[in-house]
């Protein structure tokens, strides 16, 4: 007994019998709200990279890592959804997955400005030393300098700085990083800054 594509209930004969649809009309409808949910997830998740840049947190590249990999595995997840459906295949279980995920890079953002815009206590300066720079061209002109990490475990971290601040910057200059606690408890860049 199959499925019906469009409500997931089992339909014996080609009419859903809760939807009334048939299993081909039950198919353009459900690649049709895929599409519009793929379509809601990648603005979400293009969205997130400049939200990012607002209270940009101290773990950046491990955020950027994470939402690339929820991206590949919607995305994937979204073909595999066409695909079996096309081939009236049961697709319950990996739409209910898919359709999950599409609120994930809003959150995300959401989040991250909410942890630095919402944050009361003061931050926290750390002295440290720059020992590179980093510029990425691109419509999102990300800025980062390299300096001695102040934080146990850790040799190096790669902080964003406005692009106007970029090129004061020199390695072997001493900074002093201010460092902003987050009410999620995400630390974040308040400021970088020449000693």
């Amino acid at each position: 007994m199959a499925s019906c594509l469009n409500c997931g209930a089992e339909a014996a004969a080609e009419v859903c019998d809760v939807c009334g649809l048939t299993t081909e009309a039950a198919g353009v409808l459900l690649r049709r709200r895929i599409l519009q949910l793929t379509a809601v997830f990648m603005v979400g998740a293009v969205t997130f990279l400049p939200a990012s840049q607002v209270y940009p947190p101290l773990e950046l590249d491990g955020i950027f890592i994470f939402i690339g990999a929820v991206v590949f595995v919607a995305l994937t997840m979204a073909v595999l959804v066409d695909r079996r459906s096309r081939r009236g295949q049961r697709v319950e279980v990996l739409r209910r997955l898919f359709v999950s995920l599409v609120p994930v890079p809003w959150l995300l953002a959401g989040l991250l400005i909410v942890n630095g815009k919402f944050d009361t206590a003061p931050p926290v300066s750390h002295t440290t030393s720059v020992i590179g720079k980093f510029a990425m061209p691109g419509a999102l002109r990300i800025t980062r300098v390299a300096v001695t990490s102040w934080r146990a475990g850790r040799e190096v971290e790669r902080l964003p700085v406005a692009r106007s601040d970029f090129h004061r910057f020199e390695q072997g200059d001493v900074v002093e990083v201010e460092v902003g606690e987050g009410l999620a408890g995400i630390p974040w860049v308040y400021d970088v800054h020449r000693k």
